[in-house]
């Protein structure tokens, strides 16, 4: 599974949620040549919005919202909560990581870019890079990011992090290396150690597969095709979560604890792939806002971002935030819904869970 550390300045400037098989995800990150993907699943976010069959849909100057007010976490069926991606399979071939990764150089190289998270001595929080590299095969691909960033490229957070701490100096986890054509994105994604492919055409994502496919011998390897409506990108992205921070000032529904915060907005997208998910706290704190109510609190939001990708979701539930269960820097992070009793489903690989910082 991906995950995305965030920033923080205080107890405001973060929103997170639980993420699903996260600690699966991290046991998984020690063990590089492990992979639990038996075949090849096919995920279609553009029918998502229609299967939970949402309370209204709105129109928003063209763009349309799907609209889902959560009564009770244990009934709820909405894109986030008891609710699963429509989802085909076909069969794939037993391959090793190094096959895989080796197959997917081979078909979508020699030019392919490697995203890594730098880690420091002394310092909890990576930086996220973007490295242009030009290569033939897995073992060229560490020599490269090496040579171009000047230190050790590891492929689990455990290495990197047992790295920096025997050397003093900093060292680097590879996250993924990916390959953008005109309508589609293809990465190989080391935490998981399986394929990723997102396109809004199911055709082109297949032909992006055959190549691999044909790459390999013939063999088709583990992975993970998402049909999506539209990708998201940082500065939407910066923008919509800047209009909850603002949107939350002015709801004033927002409440900190000791080890946590309630009556925040979340913002997430599943892995930079459409549809965005908005999750508003109920405006008045205690019951359920009727259709005029919730079309208000959408269309300030949308009003204030100045962003509105079609479709987008919005769901409105009883209580949002987060409560923090663990600080250590050695472990992944691991943060719990405050919303009691909701059973948060992600059902592909990876959720994003987007950056806020302080605005003090």
């Amino acid at each position: 599974m991906v995950w995305r550390s965030i920033p923080v300045g205080d107890m405001r400037g973060v929103v997170l949620l639980l993420v699903v098989l996260s600690v699966v995800a991290y046991a998984q990150s020690a063990t590089p040549n492990f992979t639990r993907w038996v075949d090849v699943s096919i995920y279609n976010f553009t029918a998502l919005v229609d299967v939970a069959k949402p309370d209204f849909v709105m129109d928003v100057d063209g763009c349309s919202v799907y609209v889902y007010v959560v009564k009770d976490f244990e009934t709820a069926k909405t894109p986030l909560l008891h609710t699963d991606v429509p989802k085909t399979s076909m069969p794939a071939s037993p391959m090793d990581s190094k096959e895989m990764l080796d197959a997917f150089i081979k078909a979508l190289g020699p030019r392919l870019k490697g995203r890594v998270e730098i880690y420091k001595p002394g310092d909890g929080l990576p930086e996220k890079r973007t490295v242009e590299v030009d290569i033939h095969n897995s073992t060229e691909l560490i020599r490269a990011l090496e040579k171009a960033l000047g230190m050790p490229v590891l492929r689990s957070y455990p290495e990197a992090l047992n790295t920096v701490n025997k050397t003093k100096k900093p060292a680097t986890q590879l996250i993924s290396i990916l390959k953008e054509e005109k309508d589609a994105r293809a990465s190989f994604v080391f935490s998981e150690n399986v394929i990723m492919i997102s396109s809004s055409s199911g055709e082109k994502a297949f032909e992006i597969l055959s190549r691999i496919r044909e790459a390999a011998g013939g063999r088709t390897p583990p992975a993970l095709i998402a049909i999506t409506p539209y990708w998201t990108d940082e500065e939407e992205e910066r923008r919509l979560v800047n209009a909850a921070m603002t949107l939350e000032r002015e709801l004033g529904t927002v409440r900190e604890f000791p080890d946590g915060v309630e009556g925040i907005i979340h913002v997430m997208t599943f892995n930079r792939i459409g549809p965005y998910m908005l999750v508003f706290p109920y405006p008045n704190g205690t019951s359920p806002p009727d259709r005029a109510t919730a079309e208000k609190v959408v269309r300030r939001f949308v009003e204030l971002a100045g962003v509105c990708r079609s479709p987008m979701v919005a769901e409105f539930w009883p209580k949002t935030g987060f409560k923090r269960l663990t600080e250590r820097r050695d472990q992944t992070p691991l943060l719990l819904a405050a919303a009691t009793g909701a059973a948060t489903i992600v059902p592909i690989a990876a959720m994003f869970i987007l950056k806020r910082r302080s605005t003090n």
